[in-house]
């Protein structure tokens, strides 16, 4: 029989009913499995399932001579060696856009509660009571996400998906990207190119939406975050990797810009003496964070179970797996 590995415990397979084929050799690995723990397990195979933050580097495919092909349960690939891979003839896959509608829900959310001081409001109501909440809040202001200019840095799935849903909201959108969309889907979108520096110079919010390459790996940094308007939002629903944190910290003390909101931080998980856990009170109340939580709905981890499964049975049956990402 030939061997396939899931990084993915068995238990989320019973949580959401899913049932694989009884004559698949599956063999599942335990909640939050380590690379090491990964490798005793798949030495012998011939299918990975994993999830996006494992590490697959040359070392590990060195010691699995039969491996041929893995999936990648969520959408990020970046701590796979991707050469090595095709290299050695072995096809990764993602899901390519799977999780694209939480991911851009959550961006929406995070503008809301950034413009709103939601969480601010939220912490002060519960540690000093209403009316020292109240007070804080008529003193600071806030902001209607109405008429806001949205700056969206990279428009790809999730980029696309978080202007339809801002659409109705009276918002103006630009957008920065590599490759320019064609007319017929800025149109669609009623979304302008512009160029990175002027999207910064005009934007409300900046949304990020790109994956970490060098170029873009600490693209946030005092340069970027400098052009940015006074009273603007930074949103990051992409990848931590995207934001010098000490750069962003520099900003709050600073009131170059008036807030951040972020899913994601470099390092994940974030230890308490963060730079941007202990910014002074007053920066701590310009920014929100949540802990890379987009993407995690339990709609989202149902197809993602769904679509890797239906991509394995793809590759065993002899078809060509879908979104691969090492052609």
């Amino acid at each position: 029989m030939r061997k396939i590995v899931s990084a993915l415990p068995a238990n989320r397979f019973a949580k959401y009913g899913l049932t694989y084929p009884s004559d698949w050799d599956i063999v599942f690995g335990k909640d939050r499995i380590s690379t090491e723990e990964l490798l005793e397990l798949s030495k012998d195979a011939e299918v990975m399932v994993i999830g996006s933050p494992m590490a697959v580097p040359r070392e590990f495919m060195d010691q699995c001579p039969n491996l041929k092909f893995i999936q990648v349960e969520g959408v990020g690939f970046d701590k796979i060696d991707l050469a090595a891979a095709k290299e050695k003839g072995i096809i990764v896959s993602n899901n390519k856009g799977i999780n694209k509608e939480a991911v851009a829900e959550h961006t929406v959310g995070l503008m809301l509660a950034g413009l709103r001081r939601t969480a601010l409001d939220d912490r002060l109501y519960r540690t000093k009571g209403g009316a020292a909440a109240s007070a804080d809040h008529f003193a600071k202001g806030e902001w209607e996400l109405y008429g806001k200019t949205v700056g969206m840095v990279g428009l790809g799935d999730i980029g696309k998906e978080a202007v339809k849903r801002l659409a109705n909201w009276g918002c103006k959108f630009l957008y920065y990207d590599i490759v320019k969309q064609p007319q017929g889907v800025e149109e669609a979108l009623d979304i302008q190119y512009a160029s990175l520096d002027e999207l910064l110079a005009a934007s409300d919010i900046v949304s990020l939406h790109v994956p970490v390459t060098p170029a873009t790996a600490g693209m946030v940094n005092k340069d970027f975050l400098s052009k940015m308007k006074k009273n603007a939002l930074l949103i990051n629903t992409a990848r931590g990797d995207l934001i010098d944190n000490d750069a962003l910290a520099w900003a709050l003390e600073n009131d170059v810009i008036y807030g951040a909101a972020l899913d994601v931080i470099t390092p994940e998980p974030a230890p308490l003496d963060h730079v941007l856990l202990t910014m002074s009170d007053k920066a701590m109340d310009k920014i929100v964070f949540t802990p890379h939580a987009g993407g995690t709905t339990n709609e989202v981890f149902e197809r993602m179970l769904v679509w890797s499964m239906d991509n394995v049975k793809r590759y065993l049956d002899g078809e060509e797996p879908l979104y691969i990402v090492n052609k």
